[in-house]
């Protein structure tokens, strides 16, 4: 039940942001051109250089976030040897245990 909400809030926010960049488009038309110390790009309009940033910054976040998963994984396998090697040593006591009490309440 759930899922069909979630996607119907994710499609309502997609619509309302393409809504807001269609009317800030619209709205400031006018071109600047951007002049960083080391590189002077072409004069396109606000609107595109906006859009240009969030995607720079949706890439660069999802590249830093990636590295970050990738470590989370790597120590959760890590982790998961520890565990069933644990598992194993635990499981052998028991059977250690289990093995010598019988063998003493045979004598």
């Amino acid at each position: 039940m759930l899922k069909w909400l979630k996607r119907v809030i994710y499609i309502v926010l997609i619509i309302f942001f393409l809504a807001v960049g269609v009317l800030f488009a619209i709205r400031n038309p006018q071109l600047i051109g951007l002049d960083l110390v080391f590189w002077q790009g072409p004069e396109l309009s606000v609107a595109l250089y906006l859009i240009l940033s969030f995607t720079l910054g949706v890439c660069v976040a999802l590249l830093v976030s990636s590295v970050t998963y990738l470590r989370s994984e790597r120590q959760i396998r890590v982790l998961n040897r520890k565990y069933e090697k644990a598992q194993d040593e635990v499981d052998a006591l028991r059977k250690a245990s289990i093995t010598k009490e019988l063998s003493v309440g045979k004598e």
